[in-house]
């Protein structure tokens, strides 16, 4: 197996795994949105996975509703669109 062929490999499971991060996070953006729209736009509910703004293991940096709105979800699907395109410029091209 030629070197070029390892890195194939891995950039493929790199996509694959940054495309089922970028679904999970604009499935849970598009629920959030409908049940806040529902509810009202009601942010003193809870809704979906949790959040950390800094160190996970401190419920100190836990998000709230809002900041999962309008930082969170935001952030991390243009980190992983971002992130997917370039390895995915660089996959295919070969």
């Amino acid at each position: 197996m030629p070197k070029s062929e390892g890195v194939d490999y891995m950039l493929y499971v790199i996509v694959a795994a940054l495309a089922a991060f970028l679904i999970r996070d604009i499935y849970w953006f598009t629920r959030s949105l409908l049940f806040y729209r529902d509810n009202g736009w009601d942010f003193t509910v809870d809704f979906g996975p949790k959040m950390y703004g800094g160190d996970s293991t401190d419920p100190d940096f836990e998000m709230s509703p809002r900041e999962k709105m309008l930082r969170g979800y935001p952030i991390g699907i243009v980190c992983c669109t971002s992130l997917l395109v370039g390895f995915s410029i660089a996959l295919f091209q070969g």
